[in-house]
């Protein structure tokens, strides 16, 4: 039933525990899993276009994907099984979707927690949105021991 499952992982406390159900479920269906990071479009975040000059930005950009390459190294050392991982860049719930829709996938395991604060508070929850715009299944993984919190 399932061929194709991504996991967008986001690197936060709960990303081994929502990693763990998409492995569970990709080997028993035999399936391929993604795993798939969106770092975040920093003109969205920041108003400051003189602070975000070319150099700084390749800079800045550079120092992410190195802190991503190594959380990604860290997830995928705890998995017993082939992993294709991806990151691109821009608003999270649109690279989801497109991600998504390019390579086929069958099956989005996501958690409904993840980096939280100021962020959740601007743009909303992204789970939220991918269950609202997915073309295939979506499951949606409530971190145990984390509690609903009325914002």
């Amino acid at each position: 039933m399932f061929k194709k499952i991504v996991c967008p992982v986001d690197f936060s406390e709960f990303t081994d525990e929502i990693v763990a159900y998409a492995v569970s479920i990709a080997k028993k269906f035999d399936a391929e899993l993604h795993l798939f990071h969106v770092i975040p479009n920093l003109n969205y975040f920041t108003p400051y276009e003189s602070f975000l000059t070319p150099e700084n930005l390749v800079a800045i950009e550079k120092n992410i994907g190195t802190e991503v390459d190594r959380d990604f190294a860290k997830v995928i050392k705890k998995i017993d099984i082939p992993v294709k991982k991806t990151t691109k860049t821009g608003v999270t719930f649109v690279e989801i979707i497109d991600y998504v829709k390019a390579e086929g996938i069958d099956l989005i395991v996501m958690g409904t927690h993840g980096r939280s604060g100021i962020e959740h508070i601007l743009i909303g929850s992204v789970a939220e949105k991918v269950v609202r715009k997915a073309p295939c299944p979506v499951l949606t993984i409530r971190p145990k021991n984390k509690l609903f919190e009325m914002p």
